[in-house]
């Protein structure tokens, strides 16, 4: 029996009495404009997924019922399935100010257990991501070595959304009874790979940690804030810590204020753009969403300016000023699809 590669993506759209606070748009979870962002970025993600894994089962989760005719047009020309999931790992009210729907990633994870073989993979990934180069090198370790995480430098007292490195691991001593084999690291949930077997075991564990972590919020002690803690405090648990991912994606940020991006970033097989979800993913889905197939001569040439990787330009910059005006003044063009 062949192996499936599964690659997906997602978005919940929250309610106005349940919406939190998403920084990197500084919108709330039920902001039109926020909407038309997040699906505006499906459609170069999944136009450079399709691209380099003709093969793939490409999955887009979301609890949004109807879409926009124009994404659901691109979703038919490239194969990309839609999964309609509720969210039953939901926080309750008054969780943590931001990132309100991160924890939706369990219940794909869910889904997920009934759909794949144990031999299968799947990769799941943040949509403000670019496919540069074929994953299937990595799909392959993971079939042989069962997961691929992405793991962020970080101090021990470093805070990352509202906890330490320090903090987490004291929150596993509690919730396990013993201290973990050694300290803690902070796996990113914008992009791990899991063999099928793999997702079995997460979800095996994840509803004993997930109701000690309501416990402790009942408590007013200190809990996991975001799906990527609890990734985390997962990967000790299950003796699943690596950094394989690292060598295949990076976090790139390209605000004025911060750039990590360094020569040869633009090799690397996917692109994460954090900061570009409103600036050059925008326009990059200006171009693809009438005809989401890419030239890669042209299409790389174009995606390397508007992003920013490996260098920003002053044309870069320009464009970038100007749109962010734009969408303050005129943001109601932005959410036309």
């Amino acid at each position: 029996m062949s192996t499936t590669h599964y690659i997906a993506s997602w978005f919940y759209k929250e309610s106005p009495d349940k919406a939190s606070f998403y920084p990197q748009t500084g919108l709330r979870g039920d902001d039109l404009l926020g909407y038309a962002i997040y699906t505006q970025i499906q459609v170069p993600f999944f136009a450079t997924f399709r691209h380099y894994h003709p093969e793939a089962k490409l999955l887009f989760f979301t609890n949004i019922q109807s879409l926009p005719e124009a994404l659901e047009k691109v979703f038919r020309q490239l194969d990309v399935s839609v999964v309609r999931l509720p969210y039953h790992c939901a926080p309750p009210q008054g969780w943590y100010r931001a990132w309100g729907n991160q924890f939706y990633v369990y219940d794909i994870l869910k889904y997920m257990g009934q759909a794949m073989q144990p031999e299968d993979t799947f990769l799941l990934c943040d949509a403000d991501c670019l496919c540069r180069r074929p994953l299937y090198p990595l799909f392959h370790e993971v079939e042989r070595e069962g997961s691929a995480l992405y793991e962020l430098e970080t101090r021990p007292d470093e805070t990352i959304n509202g906890l330490t490195l320090r903090e987490m691991g004291e929150f596993y001593a509690r919730c396990y009874g013993q201290a973990p084999r050694t300290p803690l690291a902070y796996y990113g949930g914008e992009f791990f790979v899991l063999r099928g077997d793999v997702v079995a075991r997460i979800n095996e564990a994840y509803p004993a940690l997930w109701d000690y972590n309501l416990a402790c919020f009942r408590r007013l002690e200190t809990k996991m804030n975001e799906e990527a803690h609890l990734l985390s405090i997962l990967a000790e648990r299950l003796g699943l810590r690596n950094a394989r991912a690292n060598r295949y994606i990076k976090r790139m940020w390209t605000t004025p204020r911060y750039n990590n991006v360094c020569p040869g970033d633009e090799e690397l097989s996917v692109w994460h753009l954090p900061y570009e979800k409103k600036r050059g993913l925008y326009r990059l889905y200006k171009r693809l969403h009438h005809s989401p197939f890419i030239n890669e001569a042209v299409f790389w040439s174009l995606a390397a300016r508007c992003v920013g990787v490996p260098r920003i330009t002053w044309s870069k910059r320009w464009h970038d000023r100007l749109h962010t005006l734009l969408l303050k003044v005129y943001p109601h063009k932005y959410t036309r699809l």
